[in-house]
């Protein structure tokens, strides 16, 4: 693949390898987002492109290179109306494994049971991960200037049966999909 962007001040120009074969979430990359007919979305997941080319700032280039990310989603509705959104996590741990978690946020707060996601062992191996086998719990919100809403911004993911707990914080926490 290659990635090409530009505005006044920034311009990327790199090239992604597909790297490993893709983890296709859900059930062969039918992942269930809801109890309703047809509620789901195709998803797969590449974890580690390798990725190289030139990052320019102010009209410096900087050549670069590392792994990327890639989520491919294709969906069939919006959420159900008991759920108040989705916290979604792809991470690229250091010891070569790669978590993927999407948690349903109900009204009420709690995770939906259809929360779902992956594991993608050093090793290779892929193990689906339900919404018992990982907690997630929020510790920092961040409140919206524009709509009032208040969203997760920080969380503790555990998942117990690998005796794996990270301590997620986004780069930017004013993020806001309307």
């Amino acid at each position: 693949l290659r990635v090409a962007a530009s505005t006044q001040d920034f311009a990327l120009d790199l090239r992604l390898e597909p790297g490993a074969a893709p983890v296709l979430q859900g059930d062969a990359g039918y992942s269930a987002k809801g109890p309703e007919a047809g509620n789901a979305s195709l998803y797969y997941s590449y974890t580690r492109m390798p990725a190289s080319g030139t990052v320019t700032l102010d009209g410096v280039n900087h050549e670069v290179d590392g792994l990327a990310w890639l989520d491919r989603e294709w969906s069939t509705s919006a959420l159900g109306p008991e759920l108040d959104g989705w916290d979604w996590f792809s991470l690229q741990m250091d010891d070569g494994s790669d978590l993927m978690f999407y948690r349903l946020r109900r009204k009420d707060g709690s995770s939906d049971a259809l929360s779902a996601g992956s594991l993608r062992l050093a090793d290779g191996d892929v193990l689906r991960l339900d919404g018992d086998s990982v907690q997630i719990e929020a510790v920092a919100e961040w409140t919206s200037l524009t709509t009032g809403v208040r969203y997760p911004v920080s969380w503790t993911i555990s998942v117990p049966s690998e005796d794996l707990q990270v301590q997620v914080e986004p780069y930017m926490k004013g993020q806001e999909m309307d």
